[in-house]
């Protein structure tokens, strides 16, 4: 029998690491999971991309991840969100690097880096939600993205997630 989300997170399970509370691996909850991104580059037609996927959910040192893994151009990437609706944050690693720090009507520095392309971020946060259900839940993340004062584009990323099927 499946445990629900409420039950894993409610429980103590961390080993001592370096002096540090780490959160067990065992707390991983496999999830299936439904990506859609809308993406706005000025002047442009919107572009939009949607992505089925699983991945898992994980309770560490208090905060609550959503982590999955795609393959773009045949190289992995890994994508790691962290589900906080006060300090939320989308980090990517393999083929493309990224940090995208989320505050609610806030602005925040990030990172991106694709090959050697490497540039700073500026990421101005519209809307910020995150619902969670005992076994599903849903983020949601409107942002404009600068760099070097210039206007990338304007960002919605919502996904949901739930045990099981969607």
């Amino acid at each position: 029998m499946k445990k629900g989300l409420t039950n894993v997170y409610n429980r103590e399970i961390y080993e001592i690491k370096g002096g540090e509370r780490m959160g067990s691996q065992n707390s991983a909850v496999p999830v299936k999971i439904k990506l859609k991104s809308a993406i706005q580059h000025p002047g442009q037609e919107t572009d939009i991309y949607e992505l089925e996927i699983e991945g898992t959910i994980v309770e560490k040192a208090g905060n609550r991840y959503l982590r999955y893994e795609e393959e773009q151009n045949r190289e992995l990437i890994k994508t790691m969100i962290k589900l906080d609706p006060n300090d939320a944050l989308v980090m990517r690693t393999g083929a493309i690097r990224m940090r995208l720090p989320f505050e609610l009507n806030g602005k925040r520095v990030g990172t991106y880096a694709n090959g050697p392309l490497a540039m700073d971020l500026l990421v101005v946060t519209k809307e910020l939600s995150i619902q969670s259900e005992q076994k599903a839940g849903k983020f949601h993340v409107h942002y404009d993205m600068h760099s070097e004062q210039s206007l990338l584009g304007s960002y919605q990323l919502t996904i949901h997630y739930a045990e099981g099927t969607l």
